[in-house]
């Protein structure tokens, strides 16, 4: 892990994580993870508290969050932004230490990684769903943002949300809030009184497809919601409302499942 600083004037941290670039620039005053952390069962480490001051205004404020990663480049960045945040946080390198470490405190929320050795993300859940106990935990799953074949599979075992490396801080931390207070985009749901952003959905000639919404966005990927089905490989202008502000991205559709009676897309965001 390479980290320095970004510009003169900015506690911000830029972190570079193998081939991931991890932007920090939401996270203000960061430090690496300490080390001699509080050990819970063997291959998880329980991370620094969240940050006292003020932290009721910190958007992951007593949030218990569990990041199972098998790279410590990894699980060591994250641990920082969403401690900064104002999350309790607690790490496992392997699925055996994360089921281990809940028996002792169950989390508001877990962040997953898929590809790890021995015991991976897919056995993980199968093992969280078949326990009572641990069956209502809200999953976040990481993953890279090409892994489209995943996402059906992931929806169907009812998981919260993705996650697409490479990833902004930032947006884990919005997600990581958004999950908690009980959205859970996969599935097609928000939190109570938090509308889902809108998308309009063109043809390369400009004419109206669809409108629908925005259910996950990331560096290189994005879900939509809408009422009717796109083709596979289809080549569409997605336009974003930014809260007032538009911005029009080309994307081609990757996947396609059906949601009662609408439709989800997963969508590669392409360089104009």
């Amino acid at each position: 892990m390479v980290c320095r600083r970004v510009g003169p004037a900015l506690p911000s941290v830029l972190c570079v994580v193998r081939e991931n670039v991890v932007d920090l620039a939401a996270i203000s005053g960061c430090a690496l993870p300490r080390s001699g952390g509080r050990k819970t069962p063997e291959g998880a480490v329980q991370g620094s508290d969240p940050v006292t001051s003020d932290s009721s205004s910190r958007p992951l404020s007593a949030r218990r969050i569990l990041i199972v990663d098998d790279q410590p480049s990894i699980w060591g960045v994250l641990e920082v932004a969403l401690s900064e945040a104002g999350a309790d946080v607690w790490t496992a390198s392997n699925g055996p230490a994360a089921l281990d470490s809940l028996v002792s405190t169950i989390p508001d929320l877990i962040l997953l990684d898929l590809v790890m050795p021995g015991m991976n993300g897919w056995q993980v859940i199968e093992a969280l769903t078949n326990s009572p106990r641990t069956a209502a935990i809200p999953v976040v799953l990481q993953t890279s943002a090409e892994d489209f074949a995943s996402f059906d599979r992931a929806r169907k075992k009812g998981v919260a949300a993705f996650i697409s490396k490479p990833f902004r801080l930032s947006e884990v931390i919005e997600t990581c809030r958004r999950i908690t207070e009980g959205a859970r985009p996969l599935q097609g749901t928000s939190t109570r009184g938090d509308s889902l952003p809108s998308v309009a959905v063109r043809s390369s000639a400009g004419e109206l497809i669809a409108v629908g919404y925005l259910l996950d966005l990331s560096l290189r990927g994005a879900q939509i919601d809408l009422e009717i089905p796109l083709a596979l490989a289809q080549r569409i202008h997605l336009t974003l409302d930014h809260g007032g502000t538009t911005e029009t991205r080309l994307a081609e559709v990757r996947w396609m499942t059906r949601v009662g009676v609408r439709f989800h897309h997963g969508l590669f965001l392409r360089a104009e």
